[in-house]
């Protein structure tokens, strides 16, 4: 299966989903437009990834903005990972956000709740 790597800029994350080396993350600011249009390589590449996933998974998502719009197309990732946990490989997410940011925070906790598989909150201290 081919890597997908979408470069970062201000407004959208750096995108690197490699199952070869086992490296999923999601990185930056989630602020397009729109951001269906910005995330539709990444959803049908996890539907893809689905059906010949590796046995075992762990999506790191590190976001230091994002906006309502973006928050539903993480649902429609998730649900995707969902189906790879369900049909019994391990999955799991590490949801970083910066430590100040109850917003982001209390999206990882949302995500936790809607999905099977293991949500790691993780605080991103502050630097000084």
């Amino acid at each position: 299966m081919q890597k997908l790597y979408i470069e970062q800029t201000f407004q959208t994350p750096l995108v690197l989903l490699d199952p070869k080396n086992n490296a999923f993350e999601i990185r930056g600011n989630s602020l397009p437009n729109n951001p269906y249009w910005f995330y539709v390589p990444v959803l049908k590449w996890l539907d893809e990834y689905a059906e010949q996933s590796n046995p075992e998974s762990v999506f790191v998502f590190q976001l230091n903005h994002q906006n309502s719009s973006s928050k539903k197309v993480f649902q429609e990732m998730l649900k995707s990972l969902d189906r790879i946990h369900q049909s019994g490989k391990k999955v799991s997410l590490d949801w970083h956000y910066p430590e100040d940011d109850e917003d982001i925070f209390q999206y990882g906790l949302e995500f936790k709740k809607s999905v099977s598989f293991p949500v790691n909150c993780v605080p991103i201290p502050l630097s000084n």
